[in-house]
């Protein structure tokens, strides 16, 4: 199957105009059999997007100046697979012979079941506010944003998100991955996600048993994850610089370990939530409310507090 590099992406090539509902006044819609494909690529604004549109429906309020919309044939082979290059950073060098920087390598992200079918739609928008109206589930979003922030609310289906713009997510369903150097805010997900931040913004996650797994990676910034119930796991935090605090709610069931190569862990847990198994002034392993699903927080520079949940 064909790769794509998603930072090189065209989002237009091989995605022929078919239909579209446009006029001075109206809305700029799409309406198609099914759930919708829906890619989006964007050089500047705001993108929001909220669920609500009927089944297939792709809607951008207002037909804000510039935007264009079309729709395409979706294919498995050209539109099923994306690549994300690696990244390399974490505090740029090998202090004092110190350990490797921290690196994220190249990801893969798939579009699982992708239909074949015209249900695919486009959105290109050169700058200002992109409000987008979804159907409660679609195939797959697709966000090239640029330096665009991106909020999504209440949404159903994969999604993959790309840019350099601070990244919002509520109560967003579906597997999903995040990579930008902005900061990153995610409340209540479920499935599973991955998030990688590649500057030096900040990562708050607050999350409960809807969130079957995850992968959180923080080149340079710091990580704060409140953890209020878990699903089967497992989770993973890496970070290269900054501080990770891990916030734990009475009554999670998990085992975590945590370890720092050049900074400090520590933990906050009473014994009666966590029962300490090794701790070492870089390192700690606990059994948090008789155990469950694996928690792993690496840190390469940066300290890690674990506490519980305020």
């Amino acid at each position: 199957m064909k790769r794509f590099n998603f930072l090189a992406l065209a989002l237009a090539a091989g995605a022929a105009p078919l239909f579209l509902v446009l006029s001075a006044k109206a809305d700029l819609a799409q309406m198609n059999d099914g759930a919708p494909l829906i890619f989006i690529k964007s050089t500047g604004g705001q993108i929001t997007v909220r669920p609500g549109e009927p089944n297939g429906m792709v809607r951008v309020p207002g037909n804000p100046p510039g935007v264009q919309m079309n729709r395409f044939n979706v294919s498995r082979e050209a539109h099923g697979k994306f690549v994300l290059p690696p990244i390399r950073g974490g505090g740029g060098g090998r202090p004092f012979g110190g350990p490797r920087p921290f690196n994220i390598p190249q990801r893969q992200f798939n579009v699982p079941n992708l239909q074949e079918g015209p249900h695919g739609v486009q959105i290109d928008n050169p700058g200002g506010d992109l409000p987008v109206g979804v159907p409660n589930h679609f195939e797959g979003m697709v966000i090239n944003a640029g330096a665009s922030p991106v909020l999504m609310e209440q949404t159903r289906g994969p999604y993959l998100i790309v840019g350099q713009g601070d990244v919002a997510l509520h109560d967003v369903g579906g597997f999903g991955w995040v990579r930008t150097s902005g900061n990153v805010e995610v409340r209540n997900p479920s499935g599973g996600m991955g998030v990688e931040e590649i500057g030096a913004g900040r990562i708050i996650l607050q999350s409960g048993p809807s969130l079957e797994r995850a992968q959180i990676a923080s080149v340079n910034g710091d990580v704060e994850w409140t953890i209020n119930g878990v699903g089967g796991g497992p989770y993973r935090v890496n970070a290269g610089t900054g501080l990770v605090k891990i916030f734990v709610r009475p009554g999670v069931g998990a085992n975590i370990d945590a370890y720092s190569t050049g900074g400090s862990v520590v933990s906050y847990l009473d014994p009666s939530m966590a029962n300490v198994t090794f701790a070492r002034p870089h390192a700690v392993s606990l059994v948090v409310g008789g155990g469950g699903p694996q928690i792993t927080i690496e840190n390469r520079f940066g300290n890690v507090i674990i506490a519980a949940a305020p």
